[in-house]
């Protein structure tokens, strides 16, 4: 009887373990709708998280990062092309340096209360890179990092891998399987904390030229 329980014991252990070291293949993978409407699910939670972050710092506009990888709606490939993840990336670039631990603060306080696990550098140090480290409730690596002297403000969300075809994803947002970003405004240059984040863009859709002047 005994023998017979630490066999059972030992199955559960190993069924356990295949489930952990698998990551998204062990989780029933959607397609069509259900891998958009999951997929959706993801960006609007992990958004509303930035949201909250970015208009703690600054409720005016922050510059997207990235040749569209760091709007925040564009699926990467992760766990060996078994899933999808977000990366978001904004910029607020030489704001007012006796605002600096201010606004460096406040990001922190829109962190901790985001129920992220987080590390915190001090502020003590007005020459020194200030950083914050966290992850949780769907964000597997966010970074806020203020530069001295008027440098501004970074944060750069990764969320968790999530199953699905990052492929297919892409298609299913726009219309196309490779779009070329750096050639197509699909992104806003800039954006405002409280604009309505986007995750469709038909071939249809409206573009977003660079508002920067030509010489």
């Amino acid at each position: 009887m005994r023998g017979r329980e630490r066999f059972a014991r030992w199955v559960a252990v190993v069924v356990l373990v295949a489930a952990v070291v698998t990551g998204c293949a062990a989780q029933p993978v959607p397609t069509g709708a259900g891998l958009y409407a999951q997929a959706k699910g993801h960006y609007l939670a992990y958004r509303a998280i930035a949201t909250d972050i970015l208009t703690a710092v600054y409720d005016g506009e922050w510059e997207v990062g990235g040749e569209g990888a760091g709007y925040g709606a564009l699926p990467g490939s992760c766990d060996g092309n078994r899933g999808y993840d977000f990366n978001f990336t904004r910029y607020l670039r030489s704001p007012d340096p006796a605002l600096r631990a201010e606004r460096y603060e406040a990001a922190a306080a829109a962190i901790t209360a985001a129920g992220l696990d987080a590390s915190i550098s001090p502020t003590d140090d007005p020459d020194a890179i200030w950083v914050i480290i966290a992850r949780g409730n769907g964000i597997s690596r966010l970074v806020f990092d203020s530069t001295p002297h008027g440098g501004g403000f970074h944060l750069n969300i990764t969320t968790d891998c999530h199953p699905g075809d990052s492929e297919e994803l892409v298609t299913l947002l726009f219309d196309e399987p490779t779009p070329v970003f750096d050639a197509t405004p699909y992104f806003p240059k800039t954006e405002r904390p409280d604009a309505e984040p986007l995750f469709l863009f038909p071939l249809d859709a409206p573009r977003y030229p660079d508002p920067t002047p030509t010489p």
